[in-house]
């Protein structure tokens, strides 16, 4: 399970708004992703993050690994839009600045430009969240 070293760099997420700081593994089917919930967090109120984020670092672990599928030369930025979720189970009240949280998520469909990803969180060894997530990517289906 390799990662492109680019993989970040490849998502469309900037400054602020790229939430993960590492992606750990990519796999056929598969990606795990690393983000450390600092000070300056955009979500991070009085020390505190809603564990409601945990959709949003879903959605980019499944970008990073949507990412890590394509050629540099084919597309530099990979494109893309949450469409929702059929479900998500948060396991905690809150999130603490100074957490390190683990996504991994799984493809579990796909048919040309929509996939579903069965997604985790971890802090350390607990599970903090779980949930499914549908995905749209490609430019044309995201710029109409």
């Amino acid at each position: 399970m390799s990662v492109p070293p680019d993989v970040l760099s490849r998502m469309p997420h900037r400054g602020p708004m790229l939430f993960l700081d590492e992606v750990l593994e990519v796999g056929a089917a598969t990606a795990r992703t690393r983000t450390v919930l600092r000070e300056d967090f955009l979500l991070a109120k009085d020390g505190k993050v809603s564990p409601l984020v945990s959709i949003e670092l879903f959605a980019q672990a499944a970008a990073a690994f949507m990412a890590s599928k394509t050629a540099p030369s084919d597309r530099p930025t990979v494109q893309g839009a949450l469409l929702g979720s059929r479900s998500l189970d948060t396991f905690v009240d809150t999130f603490e600045v100074g957490d390190e949280l683990i996504a991994e998520v799984e493809q579990v469909f796909g048919a040309g430009a929509l996939a579903q990803f069965k997604c985790v969180l971890y802090r350390g060894e607990t599970k903090v969240a779980e949930g499914n997530i549908n995905v749209v990517s490609g430019t044309d289906v995201v710029r109409g």
